[in-house]
């Protein structure tokens, strides 16, 4: 049970900076061509999926030299994670979702879109990045009593 909630950690992370660098990948072929239409041709949402699948970028490159890109099968077997799954979103909207590998190593059920993985400790980061949004955004203060927030918790 231990060995598979390892595991899942793992993947997640992994999934969580595939996602980063294929940002990265996504905002690095922006910056040479015009944007993307909301409706984008198949030929160009195939080649935008191409890119993010073996244009992987490292976390750092050093300056002056060329990033030694790697595709995702590769990152994968890398990070000896069995299988990820990636939703890229473009205008607010999900532009394509693709699940890569399988569910756990040795197993044959393959990771499709809609498989759900546990967010652990990732949940954390996103969750403070949210809230300091909302506080730029004057949504919310980070002075505020924070019981107001937690009505859950009130005894009755």
């Amino acid at each position: 049970m231990r060995n598979r909630l390892v595991l899942q950690m793992v993947v997640v992370r992994l999934v969580l900076v595939i996602a980063w660098l294929c940002f990265s990948a996504v905002a690095q072929t922006t910056k040479e061509k015009q944007p993307t239409p909301r409706s984008p041709q198949a030929s160009d949402l195939a080649a935008r999926i191409e890119r993010v699948e073996n244009g992987l970028l490292p976390p750092a490159v050093l300056k002056g030299e060329a990033p030694v890109r790697m595709s995702l099968a590769d990152r994968m077997k890398f990070y000896k994670t069995p299988g990820v799954s990636i939703a890229v979103i473009n205008d607010g909207r999900i532009e394509w979702a693709h699940g890569y590998g399988v569910l756990e190593v040795g197993g044959k059920a393959p990771v499709t879109p809609e498989t759900l993985f546990q967010a652990a400790s990732n949940s954390k980061s996103l969750t403070a990045m949210v809230v300091l949004r909302l506080v730029e955004l004057g949504k919310l203060d980070l002075d505020s009593d924070v019981n107001k927030w937690l009505v859950f918790m009130e005894s009755s």
